[in-house]
Order: structure tokens, then sequence, then C-alpha cells
């Protein structure tokens, strides 16, 4: 390993990013590393987007800010970019030369342009629904990410891993995420990259002078810019044939993905459901005019 390495995680709330850059942090950082892990993010909801950064030093860390270069970059997940939520510049912004991309896929070529920057995949969704029976593919990412910069052995790290999961969540749990981990260290592959392209360096953030107030919203119903159906891997399929039209699941959506139109039921607005099941609850029919089913893989 470098005597710096500084890795950059863009995910949405919920998928754990957070929780995987900590263990990492709090695991090496037992073994006497020098480690920071910390989050960037505004409101937090779940789905939306968030970066976490981690550093790992053999000798104390006095920079506390954002890291301009990065050796590695992860991708928890793919639609961030296919939606427009992150552009592909800012996904590779200031990765180093030697720098990796490590994306949760198990496409065999990306078609992004990357550059020269080596990229890694590992289908870490479908191997966390499997073994946890939750799209939280934080952990498989994590196994994926320790072999690839060498940062440890799998079965020591694992061991470690237990006890930090151990802490929060019931054995079976963590049984789980165990054999997440194992299955992203050894499943992580090399995919080809999608042809040359310019990476740009890590903006300038603004100083002190320039920031705006604490607290201030100056730029007001700024949520309408994001799409929330791209926080879900799944999506509602609606059935007209055996619909009722009672429109029952309408007050219980929480993001107004019902489309009513002259007083009746007219179907689902994917862009903005997040598949939550609320309005499945609801729905008075048998069979179910509503049910939740999984999104086609997403490649980049």
């Amino acid at each position: 390993m470098n005597s710096e390495i500084a890795i950059r995680w863009h995910s949405r709330a919920g998928q754990g990013a957070i929780t995987a850059s900590s263990a990492l942090a709090e695991i090496l950082g037992s073994r006497g590393k020098f480690v920071q892990s910390f989050a960037d993010f505004g409101a937090e909801k779940r789905g939306a987007p968030v970066v976490v950064f981690n550093r790992i030093a053999d000798e104390k860390l006095e920079d506390v800010s954002h890291p301009t270069t990065i050796d590695a970059a992860i991708l928890l997940d793919p639609s961030l970019i296919s939606s427009r939520e992150i552009a592909p510049s800012e996904l590779l912004a200031g990765l180093a030369a030697d720098g990796i991309l490590l994306m949760n896929s198990g496409q065999k070529k990306l078609k992004m342009a990357v550059g020269g920057v080596r990229v890694f995949g590992i289908a870490a969704s479908e191997i966390a629904l499997a073994e946890i029976g939750k799209d939280i593919p934080n952990v498989p990412i994590l196994g994926a990410l320790v072999r690839i910069l060498g940062l440890s052995e799998a079965k020591k790290f694992a061991a470690e891993l237990r006890k930090y999961l151990a802490k929060n969540l019931p054995a079976e749990i963590v049984a789980g995420n165990l054999r997440a981990f194992e299955r992203g260290f050894s499943e992580v592959a090399e995919i080809a990259g999608g042809g040359n392209s310019v990476k740009k360096s890590f903006r300038n953030l603004p100083n002190w002078r320039k920031m705006p107030t604490a607290a201030t919203i100056d730029d007001a119903g700024n949520s309408r810019n994001y799409s929330t159906g791209n926080w879900s891997r799944e999506s509602c399929e609606w059935t007209k044939s055996t619909c009722i039209d009672c429109k029952l699941c309408w007050p219980v959506c929480p993001h107004d993905a019902i489309i009513v139109k002259n007083g009746k039921m007219v179907g689902i607005d994917e862009s903005k459901c997040t598949a939550c099941g609320l309005c499945v609850g609801a729905c008075p029919t048998r069979p179910k005019s509503l049910k939740i089913i999984p999104k086609k893989s997403i490649e980049i």
C-alpha cells in the first residue's frame, strides 16, 4: 500500500457508504494506520446522492479538507450516472494517473469514457440481495476494495469486520454480510474501460467569504431537480384490468407518483416512484393491482 491513499465513495443515502467507510477506517486504524472517514451531503433523504471520503496513511494526517487527488473512486449505484445526477467528469475528478474506478456492476465492458483509469466491477447489489435479502451493496464493494488496494488478507479483515458489524446488527445479518464481503473480495474483476476522455481536476471549493450563510436556502424548490424514481433498483407496476379505481394508493404515496386524471387513476410516474410499497399495502384488490418489480440492470 502507498504511504497515503485517498478514496472517494459516490453513493445514495441508505446504501451504506458511510458505514463501509467508517468500518474501513476503524479496522485499519486499529492496526496502527492513520485514517480519516467523513461524508459530504446536505439534508439527507434515503436515495439522495452522498459523497464519502477516506484517507489512509502511515504518518499523521494534518489535512482535513476534501482530497484533491484521489487514488480510488467508488460508484455504488450506476444510476447516479445514467440519471445524470452526477456527471462522469465528477466521478473521475482528481483521479490519479494510476488510479482505479470500482463500480457496483456486473457488466463486462464500460461504455462511458474513462481515459486510462483501471476499472473494476463487482455485482454488489446481486450479492447483497442473495446474502442479506436487501440491496445494500456496501459490504461486497468493501471486500472488492480491500483486495484491489491490497489493504489486508480477506480472512483477517473479515474477522475484524465481524466485530465492527456485531455492534449494531443481529448475528444472522452479520453472517450474511461476511459472506457478501468474501464474495466481493473473490469475485471482483477488472473490466475494459470505455475509451479516452479528459479527466477534470477536482473543483475548487469557495472560501468562507463566498460561502452562503448557514441554513440559508438560496435555491427554493430545488427538490424538483431530483428524479426520485432513480433512487431504487425496483419499480411499481400497475395492472389496469384488476384496478377498481378506489384511489387508496394516492394519499399514501410520498412522492406523488400516482397519476390521476379527471378523477381516475391512469398509471404510475416511474420518474417519481421509489418502490416504497406503501401503495401495494393500501391496494384492496385480490390479486393486487399494484406490485413491486425489479428494474433491469443499468450499464454505463
